[in-house]
């Protein structure tokens, strides 16, 4: 080991330690990174005392921590976890690409309980984001200290820190400087090897789970080969040295890469495009679509928000609401806009952008691109003409979530940005002292422009009042003045010594870490989704058949609700509710007829209600018990002392139940209920139908006793399978093709890469 490739390890302690001070209610505390004071507010769990309603953070007790769980508990057991039996009626797990199911990192939640793999795996994808950051950077020439500061300012920005909860958006986000690396190195010196590098990186991104922010990286990722090529192409003009055919063996390779990508990512990648043909989600694109989703960007006016990170509030804090609001005037937030990557961040960025010209080390060559990165980001971010070129021309794009997302590459661009401005501080030659002042001009100009603007992007201006936002000026104003002196004495020639180029990478860290702790909200292991004797009870009775909570709505300020969406899942129990971005149209159709109207509250489009439920319907459905907080006119009430009644259906038929021909119902006889395997015994003396209240999709297999049988549609999205008289157990399995087609090509992909690594390792040692 190289003492470069030493000192450059001594890195990993700094960004651990960064890390853990982040969440230290988790390393220290005996914490769980998990949300759960949230479900305060539904029962059986509601208490007075309830922390500020966040209702992205919620996602992660509401959807991540019931899913994780579940996989967990699956591959514990030797099964794949392919399909999710307790929401929706049955529906595909592994459909919707957040399941992350083959992300290798998920592994933690395999190894640890989940309520404690959380935080880790937090930390973990913190500590790899400013690793891999690093890594990038020295790859550009750059000094160990700048490496360092754009490691911290990239996996520590205030996007990062927003969407920490929601464990997808970090374990993808955290590959982009990798997947860079590669790209750089692949334009450089093209060879099989390192083709297989970049195809192999970019296939993790895609398995890490969010595919909106796996499209951004990919993005970034073209840019930069083209930029490269573009580059090369300048610097062979000017020289005598020319290569044959340059750009086509290196957009080959590229372009291989990406097929490398995708069977890599297929086992995951297929059954998620499957789903999201016939999703909720699949509708075509056009004006109207375009208008609702550019609605939803960014405000211009809340560039504010570089300077001041809780200008429109923090919804973590009690007594400091939120009051952003997007484009379109509508609800936002935090998150969805989150742009803060720290004052001296943005000092040292624009610093870089003015010396891109100046004579210096090689990293000055890509300043242009990692501007204009950082532009397209904030033109995504902000709603402008360019996301039409993504939303009706990149197929699937319109279904993705809002586009301040894109402030991913925001936050990125900052950070290297910021890394070349401190390099060019401490080792150019010249004293920059101009540049310097300039850099300082145009940071402190922005920030009173935008503060003028800010009321612009509030939902209501009365939350601005001048002694909330006057409280954090006195602290950003003196961040401003502090990072500009240390910026300034550096550029006049102070430069020597370890405490001088410490100073800015210290600001930085110090920064991040003011802005950051507190946001993500923290629980106690036994507040997240504790036992209670009316779930148990429930549980017991309702066995194989279905529960219904009937809830009304979901509110931004707050929900009333009882057992929500998902939650079920931690308990076992099979709930006709469900809560997931991609879920099969069909099943969207019936909820809305058997809640006899819109069953999707206004707010949240993604999740399901029984709000005035149809009996008929709900036992077609394979409902036994409904629960709810209101009185309904239903026999069977048992009240509940966790603050709802349970109603028992009588001469409900349940999950499963068979007829003859001749209109007799007849025990069906359960021996496997398993999430992918089902088999039911039924005796009958004439011809029957078995039905079964699982939600019809492809990749469903039925046989009776060893002969396949066709799977037929009953009340338009169960199952149900014909067989003749006599006593016979129908099986059911989800082997679903579009899943072992992927695994194929992954397993290909692999095999193909190790032979082409002998083949490099032999060729070398012959060499």
């Amino acid at each position: 080991m190289t003492e470069s490739v030493r000192r450059s390890l001594l890195t990993i302690p700094l960004f651990l330690l960064l890390a853990c001070l982040l969440l230290w209610p988790v390393v220290f505390g005996g914490q769980a990174f998990v949300p759960a004071t949230l479900l305060r507010y539904v029962a059986p769990w509601e208490q007075a005392a309830k922390p500020p309603w966040n209702p992205l953070m919620y996602d992660s007790v509401g959807q991540f921590y019931p899913w994780r769980h579940f996989a967990s508990e699956e591959l514990r057991a030797g099964r794949i976890p392919l399909w999710n039996p307790y929401q929706f009626c049955g529906t595909p797990f592994v459909g919707n690409s957040q399941s992350a199911v083959f992300y290798p990192g998920n592994l933690l939640y395999w190894l640890l309980p989940t309520a404690q793999a959380a935080g880790w795996n937090v930390i973990l994808h913190l500590c790899m984001a400013a690793g891999f950051m690093f890594a990038f950077l020295r790859s550009l020439g750059l000094s160990r200290p700048s490496a360092g500061l754009g490691g911290i300012a990239f996996a520590f920005s205030g996007w990062q820190v927003s969407w920490l909860a929601l464990p997808t958006f970090l374990c993808t986000s955290c590959w982009l400087p990798l997947v860079l690396l590669c790209v750089r190195r692949l334009i450089e010196l093209p060879n099989g090897r390192r083709c297989i590098a970049l195809g192999a990186a970019l296939g993790i991104t895609l398995l890490a789970g969010h595919l909106q922010i796996a499209f951004y990286v990919a993005l970034a990722a073209l840019l930069l080969a083209c930029w490269m090529m573009v580059e090369l192409r300048r610097v062979q003009a000017d020289s005598s040295k020319r290569e044959s055919q340059p750009s086509l063996r290196r957009i080959a390779l590229i372009g291989l890469s990406l097929v490398i990508a995708g069977m890599v990512a297929a086992p995951q990648l297929l059954p998620s495009l499957e789903l999201s043909r016939s999703s909720h989600r699949a509708i075509p694109v056009s004006a109207q679509g375009y208008a609702a989703y550019t609605a939803y960007a960014v405000h211009p006016a809340a560039l504010v928000t570089l300077f001041l990170s809780e200008y429109y509030g923090n919804p973590t804090e009690p007594g400091n609401p939120y009051a952003g609001a997007s484009r379109g005037g509508m609800y936002f937030n935090y998150a969805e806009g989150a742009m803060y990557a720290g004052m001296p961040t943005l000092l040292l960025a624009a610093f870089a952008l003015i010396r891109r010209r100046q004579p210096g080390r090689k990293p000055g060559r890509l300043t242009g691109y990692f501007g204009l990165l950082a532009l397209l980001s904030l033109l995504m971010a902000t709603g402008t003409i360019v996301d039409a070129l993504f939303y009706f021309y990149v197929p699937g794009f319109g279904q993705s979530g809002s586009p301040g997302r894109s402030l991913i590459l925001w936050s990125f661009a900052l950070a290297a940005l910021a890394a070349i401005g401190f390099e060019k501080l401490i080792h150019d030659g010249a004293t920059p002292i101009k540049a310097a002042l300039v850099a300082v001009g145009l940071v402190a100009a922005l920030f009173a422009v935008t503060l003028v603007t800010g009321p612009l992007a509030s939902i209501d201006p009365r939350y601005l009042a001048s002694e909330r936002v006057l409280g954090h000026l006195p602290r950003q104003g003196g961040l401003l003045l502090l990072s500009a002196g240390i910026m300034l004495a550096l550029a006049s020639g102070m430069r020597r010594g370890t405490l001088w180029t410490s100073l800015p990478v210290a600001l930085v860290a110090v920064d991040m870490l003011t802005v950051g702790i507190g946001y993500n909200l923290t629980a106690s292991p036994a507040e997240i989704y504790p036992e209670r004797a009316s779930l148990a009870e429930l549980g017991a009775k309702a066995g194989h058949d279905r529960i219904m909570p009937v809830n009304q709505g979901w509110s931004f300020a707050g929900p009333s609700a009882i057992l929500p969406p998902n939650g079920a899942m931690v308990f076992g129990l099979r709930d006709v509710q469900g809560y997931d971005s991609l879920f099969p149209g069909q099943y969207k159709t019936f909820m809305n007829e058997l809640a006899g109207g819109e069953a999707s509250p206004r707010e949240v489009g993604n999740m399901v209600f029984a709000r005035n439920p149809l009996i008929s319907l709900a036992t077609q459905a394979g409902v036994r018990f409904v629960l709810s907080r209101k009185v309904l006119p239903l026999p069977g009430a048992a009240p509940t002392a966790d603050g709802y009644t349970r109603y028992d259906l009588p001469g409900a038929t349940g999950r499963a139940y068979a007829t003859t021909d001749d209109g007799r119902v007849l025990p069906a006889i359960w021996l496997e209920d398993d999430p992918t395997r089902v088999s039911i015994r039924v005796e009958s003396p004439t011809p029957t139908t078995l039905y079964l209240a699982d939600q019809f999709y492809a990749g469903w297999h039925a046989h009776v006793d060893e002969s396949a049988a066709d799977i037929l549609r009953a009340n338009t999205v169960f199952r149900a399978v014909r067989f003749p008289a006599g006593s016979h157990i129908v099986r059911f399995a989800y082997v679903p093709a579009a899943f072992r087609f992927g695994q194929y090509l992954a397993f290909l992909a692999a095999g193909i890469a190790s032979a082409c690594l002998c083949t490099v390792s032999i060729n070398r040692k012959r060499g």
